[in-house]
Order: structure tokens, then C-alpha cells, then sequence
């Protein structure tokens, strides 16, 4: 109210002005809150203290610089991990994309940003990661319009040997992808790989490790998005034993992040180690409800993840944002 009553004064005073003119000795008494002073009119407080007019705050720039970063909520009760980065100059990568009913949603976000995606990113071969992506492919009339599929995977015949659990999921991809046209499909990538999608830049960060102990999760392949000079970290299901060879395969000064994505929904993932090397300034979580709160279906803390534990790690770290799907879609601009 004062800036209006201030910025009123002006108006009608210079209205007078400029209707009378300044004749020469003759004196004006100006409203409230003006003087006349050798440098013109200005503004005074009521108390006849010297004040600045009131200007708007500037409009704080958005953290990704025009860009947009998703991570999608899950549509049935299970983990997962479906992501869209949409760039300033309007391409779109997708990160894996969660199980088949989570599909559906995922085709509808796509389809809002011109139902084109430049870069799909497949991190590894779990139903939360690449169901949807296989329920797509397998579709009579594909819904979405794939420029390039990015993954780094094995036989059949060691799915089912090392990750035997998940390998009707690993064989039903493998078997979907072939419908894709060869040069559509990039099964080569390796550490150091380079996907431009308009002003982003994709970083590859290994080629799929092969451990004995946890092996389909150990096989995460890691992306970074370059965005604005932001870089956003992707881990998948990465566990202890491919962060610690991720941390030896790369000078750790080229692994800082801004964003980063927690391993295997924030629980059971790579270590405390391995996220202070990286310290990044925000977390996203593709966490439910259920795992956010370790809940088994007995309440809170009645489970055997370590949610809580990595929830700990971030607060010692000094994270402070936080972005899970628990909450639903969450977007980052």
C-alpha cells in the first residue's frame, strides 16, 4: 500500500508540473514522501529520511537454466526408477521408464513434450527399470517416436545363471529390442561414450560390470547429464561393488555432481564412500512410500532395507533437498 501511495504522488505531481510549468521563485507544496532537490524530485519516508523507490526482488534463475528434469512417480505399489529431462531447446531423454503399468503415464508426459525422445537410457535389465520400455516396444502401433536405445547388457544365458529371478524380465527386453531398427539400437556403449541430445550432453560412466555377489544390480550402467552446467548422476541399481570400482575407473575430481539419483532406491545401493566423492547438492529418490519409511507392512522401521541409514549419509553430507516419488511427479526446472 505505502509503494502505491508513494508511486500516486509522482504521478499526480509531475502531472502538475507538467501542466503549469516551474515558474521562476514561485513554491510548490508536493505531496507527502517528495522534495524538490537540485538532482530533481525524490522520494523521502514519512520521518524525511532519503528513500529509494521500491523495486521488485529479481526473479531467481532456474537451477537446471531452462531445462526440466522429472522423476515420475510409481503407478502400482512397486519401486522404480522413470525419469524425463526435457532440454531448453525441447530434446528429451528418458532414463529407464519403471515397470509396465508405470507405461502408460510415461507415454502421456512424453507425449506433452512433442512425443519424441532423442536418447533412452536404459541403466540395467530389472521389470522397476525397463518393464515399461518392453511393454512400448512390443506395442502393434508404437505410441512414442525413439530416435536411439542406449544400453550395455549380456547373453540371455548369463541372466539366468547369475540374476536367475529376474532373467524372464532381462530375455523378454532382449527379445523386445530386436524389434527396433539396428541403427537405432546402441548396445556398444562403453565408459567415456558421448550422446549429445540438443544443448545436453550424456556421459556413459562404465560399461555394465560383471560381479559374482549381486550381480544383476552390480550391472547398472551409470550415466551423467551435462544441462546448463548442471550434471545430473544416474545409478540405477549400482551396488557396493561397481561404486567402488566406478571410484577407481575415474579421477575423482570428473565425478562431482549437482543431482544425483540414489542407488537402488536409496537403499542397499553404493556407499556412504562413494556419495561423499560425488557430493551432490540434491537427491532424487525413486522411492515409494513403503521404502521411504523401511515398511514391510508393519509400520515404520519394520523392514530390512537401510533407507534410514542413506537418509543419514545426506543429512551428514549437508543435503538438504530432496526430490521422491512418494510425493508423486516431481519436477526440477
Amino acid at each position: 500500500m505505502k509503494g502505491c501511495r508513494i508511486y500516486g504522488a509522482i504521478l499526480a505531481t509531475l502531472c502538475l508540473l507538467l501542466l503549469t510549468g516551474i515558474r521562476g521563485g514561485e513554491s510548490y507544496n508536493l505531496p507527502d514522501g517528495l522534495e524538490i532537490r537540485k538532482s530533481g524530485i525524490e522520494l523521502v519516508d514519512i520521518e524525511g529520511e532519503t528513500g529509494a523507490a521500491e523495486t521488485a526482488e529479481p526473479e531467481e534463475e532456474p537451477f537446471l537454466g531452462g531445462a526440466k528434469l522429472m522423476l515420475l512417480a510409481n503407478q502400482s505399489a512397486s519401486q522404480m526408477l522413470s525419469s524425463v529431462i526435457q532440454t531448453k531447446d525441447g530434446g528429451v531423454i528418458v532414463v529407464d521408464g519403471g515397470t509396465p503399468a508405470d507405461a502408460p503415464h510415461l507415454i502421456e508426459v512424453v507425449q506433452s513434450m512433442g512425443g519424441r525422445v532423442n536418447a533412452w537410457l536404459i541403466t540395467h535389465l530389472h521389470n522397476d527399470h525397463v518393464g515399461a520400455l518392453t511393454t512400448i516396444l512390443n506395442m502393434e502401433q508404437p505410441p512414442l517416436e525413439i530416435d536411439g536405445i542406449y544400453y550395455s547388457i549380456v547373453t540371455e544365458d548369463w541372466y539366468y545363471e547369475n540374476d536367475p529371478t529376474r532373467a524372464d524380465t532381462a530375455a523378454a527386453f532382449i527379445a523386445a529390442i530386436q524389434r527396433v531398427p539396428e541403427e537405432k539400437r546402441h548396445d556398444d556403449i562403453r565408459k567415456g561414450t558421448t550422446i549429445q541430445v540438443a544443448d545436453a550432453t550424456v556421459t556413459v560412466m562404465n560399461k555394465r560390470y560383471l560381479f559374482q555377489n549381486d550381480s544383476g544390480n552390480n550391472a547398472s550402467v551409470a550415466y551423467t547429464v551435462c544441462v546448463n552446467g548442471r550434471y545430473i548422476v544416474f545409478l540405477g541399481d549400482m551396488g557396493q561393488e561397481a561404486g567402488a570400482r566406478l571410484l577407481k575407473d575415474w579421477n575423482p575430481q570428473d565425478l562431482k555432481c549437482d543431482i544425483i539419483q540414489m542407488a537402488h532406491h536409496g537403499q542397499g545401493g553404493v556407499d556412504e564412500d562413494f556419495y561423499r566423492v560425488m557430493r551432490p547438492k540434491i537427491c532424487l529418490w525413486p522411492t515409494p512410500q513403503w521404502l521411504w519409511d523401511n515398511d514391510n507392512g508393519g509400520g515404520p522401521g519394520s523392514g530390512k532395507w537401510q533407507t534410514a541409514t542413506t537418509r543419514k549419509w545426506m543429512e551428514d553430507l549437508g543435503v538438504t533437498e530432496h526430490y521422491c516419488i512418494k510425493d508423486g511427479d516431481q519436477t526440477i526446472l
